[in-house]
């Protein structure tokens, strides 16, 4: 699904790439906007970020204004208990890891980035710099 936008600029983005509007350290409050897949932020000036966050119907705090706030946290935390549940037994099994098997594992993992980087191409590596 694209979501196409221009801004009064004459940038055209593909806002379902948003990712974060972040201010710059500038008073004049123009903007950084992040998006999914580019490397750079795309520098938004003031006139260009009011309408982006009109497009996205942000208020002035940066909240999701009422009509699409439907995300309930209480609710959200229920649906998860299990989730919750079996991460906990790990950190607990972790905290309560002896010495030794701790270095094996370290070990073991040090071992697979060799073996995973072994099989990719220079400048693909996923471990190391070469």
């Amino acid at each position: 699904m694209n979501n196409i936008v221009e801004l009064p600029s004459g940038k055209i983005l593909n806002i379902v790439r948003f990712v974060a509007l972040i201010p710059t350290n500038t008073s004049n409050q123009d903007y950084e906007l992040i998006l999914e897949g580019y490397s750079n932020p795309v520098y938004l000036e003031a006139p260009d970020a009011s309408a982006l966050k009109q497009i996205l119907q942000l208020d002035f705090k940066g909240k999701i204004t009422a009509t699409h706030s439907t995300w309930d946290k209480d609710e959200q935390l229920r649906k998860n208990q299990k989730a919750i549940a079996l991460l906990a037994k790990r950190i607990e099994r972790h905290q309560n890891m002896s010495e030794e098997e701790s270095k094996e594992r370290e070990e073991l993992f040090e071992e697979f980035k060799l073996r995973i980087d072994a099989e990719r191409l220079p400048g693909q590596k996923l471990y190391s710099r070469s």
